[in-house]
């Protein structure tokens, strides 16, 4: 199977359930790039993950950056979000590239994006990006992007950017998901939607990125990412919701 460099965010996620008194307090490792990476791994992907986190962190698979903290991310409900600190992601550490496909985030910095997709274009490779915080995205970044995994609110930020033979697989919450390319349009609907939708969008990630790996058609790619952002939806937290949503394709 290919294998995948993946340069993204890490962050101390920590996620209150109820109210200001919260009756269940969960604390994991999130992140974009760290979710995809997990959830990569947990099907047998050999991913290669490029984020950094702070001296703070028990997170072994990553660079520890002395004198730096973990990223924090902070929700209640899964619904609002009450703060994003971005911490050690905007210090990366640069690695080389270990294979010709390269799946980013905004989440380190959108300069730190370019560095690599540059670098991946310049050695013949493939770009995927989650334009993640969508607040970094300049226009010139999409002469370097292959493939465009937003959801329906970047989407609609970067429209004007994104010419129509670029394909992109759109996350579109409770409505499912859409593949656009040129003037094709495949839908994709959720049988049911959970209560829990902070993983949704990285289990989507996930599964269209192994789906391109193995080759798959389209159809098949958009209709695996639904489900499973679906059957992300159906559990709490972040990272481990993405991984046990995508182990049930392990068992499809």
């Amino acid at each position: 199977m290919q294998r995948i460099d993946i340069v993204g965010g890490v962050f101390r996620d920590i996620l209150f359930y109820g109210d200001v008194h919260a009756n269940e307090v969960l604390e994991m490792p999130g992140g974009t790039g760290y979710n995809v990476f997990a959830g990569l791994r947990a099907l047998g992907v050999d991913a290669v993950f490029h984020g950094v986190a702070g001296y703070d962190s028990p997170i072994e698979e990553v660079i520890k950056m002395e004198g730096e903290r973990t990223g924090i991310f902070v929700c209640r409900n899964e619904n609002e979000v009450l703060a994003v600190h971005r911490g050690a992601n905007l210090h990366p550490w640069p690695k080389r590239m270990e294979s010709k496909l390269l799946f980013a985030t905004l989440e380190c910095g959108g300069d730190y994006f370019l560095q690599n997709a540059k670098k991946m274009k310049q050695a013949g490779g493939i770009v995927i990006v989650d334009p993640s915080p969508v607040f970094e995205w300049k226009p010139a970044y999409i002469d370097f992007c292959d493939v465009i995994l937003p959801n329906e609110k970047e989407f609609h930020l970067m429209f004007d950017t994104v010419p129509e033979n670029k394909p992109v697989f759109l996350k579109r919450g409770a409505n499912g998901g859409s593949y656009l390319y040129n003037s094709r349009k495949i839908n994709q609907t959720i049988a049911e939607e959970g209560d829990f939708p902070l993983g949704c969008g990285d289990a989507f990630d996930v599964a269209v990125l192994y789906g391109l790996i193995n080759h798959l058609v389209v159809e098949k790619i958009l209709n695996m990412a639904v489900n499973v952002g679906e059957k992300a939806s159906l559990s709490r937290g972040s990272s481990a919701a993405v991984v046990q949503a995508v182990r049930a394709l392990l068992q499809a």
